[in-house]
């Protein structure tokens, strides 16, 4: 990791350090699933960038995603909402794009996020961004990578009716069977060998959420970021579990039968530092870790970073 030096004036005749670098992840809020044979809800989008320059005596500014809302009455799911990091009074730096809803039945397609939703027994799944897309207006800046994929079809072939899984920061949500499984989501994004334990899900961020049941076809499951399975059958029909907060994992479909969706994950943004540099001031409520040469520090929800 560089450090950056730069000259801040020349009062004293010397050179004065600049504030370093960091390593960032900005993690956009998750979708909710469809509600009745509902597709799970996409995750949020990942931004990850690596080495970032600070700016010396600036104010960087912290917006959490929302999780999309609990879907009821066999609504599409809701779409997650964007995160964002932001220089006070200037430039948004990196935007993550929130997950997108998953469908319910008689609607096609679900909707399109960070990571799309997946669809029901007659209907597609959402498109996610291309999983090398840059979701940053930074367009061309070194060590910047985005990360998230489509959303799974359902499956209406041979009397299936199953519903396709969310997409994740890590992998496609699965496209239902006409074996009676609906799509797991999608996997989320691993970066527990830069974040601690304490940070996402272990380290881990943005996985899908499991498509509902429909018809006899087992729900879809769900994997380390997040997310959430999709909604089970008979007898009771129950809502599905929300989606871990501060993930930006999706929630799980609703089942059939009126089952609802649980709300989506929140977003987060987390970045590490060296030690030795950080000196800077948070605001926002949040707790620093340190780990090792580093110090990380979560933002769980809307805050700031002044680098000194």
């Amino acid at each position: 990791m560089s450090f950056g030096y730069q000259v801040l004036g020349f009062g004293s005749g010397g050179l004065a350090a600049a504030p370093g670098t960091i390593d960032i992840v900005v993690v956009a809020g998750g979708a909710s699933g469809g509600c009745q044979d509902g597709g799970g809800g996409g995750a949020g989008g990942v931004v990850y960038k690596t080495s970032h320059d600070l700016a010396a005596a600036t104010q960087y500014n912290v917006v959490i995603g929302a999780g999309g809302a609990a879907v009821t009455s066999a609504n599409m799911g809701n779409n997650g909402v964007d995160s964002t990091w932001s220089i006070d009074g200037g430039a948004t730096e990196f935007t993550a794009k929130g997950g997108g809803g998953g469908a319910r039945a008689g609607y096609s397609p679900a909707l399109d996020g960070g990571s799309g939703g997946g669809g029901t027994y007659i209907g597609s799944g959402g498109a996610g961004q291309a999983g090398n897309e840059i979701q940053t207006a930074q367009a061309d800046d070194s060590g910047t990578y985005g990360f998230g994929n489509d959303g799974g079809h359902g499956n209406g072939g041979a009397g299936s009716y199953s519903t396709g899984g969310g997409g994740g920061a890590g992998s496609a949500g699965t496209e239902g069977t006409t074996n009676q499984q609906s799509g797991p989501g999608g996997t989320g994004k691993d970066l527990s060998s830069v974040f601690t334990a304490g940070v996402g899900d272990s380290g881990w961020f943005a996985s899908g959420g499991g498509g509902g049941y429909s018809n006899s076809a087992a729900p879809g499951t769900a994997s380390s970021g997040g997310g959430t399975a999709g909604g089970v059958g008979p007898p009771s029909y129950p809502p599905t579990d929300a989606a871990t907060a501060n993930t930006g994992g999706g929630s799980g479909g609703g089942s059939e039968g009126g089952g609802q969706s649980g709300t989506g994950g929140s977003g987060a943004v987390v970045f590490r530092i060296l030690t030795v540099d950080y000196s800077g001031t948070v605001s926002g409520n949040e707790t620093p870790i340190v780990d090792g040469a580093y110090t990380i520090i979560p933002f769980h929800g809307n805050g700031s970073y002044t680098a000194n």
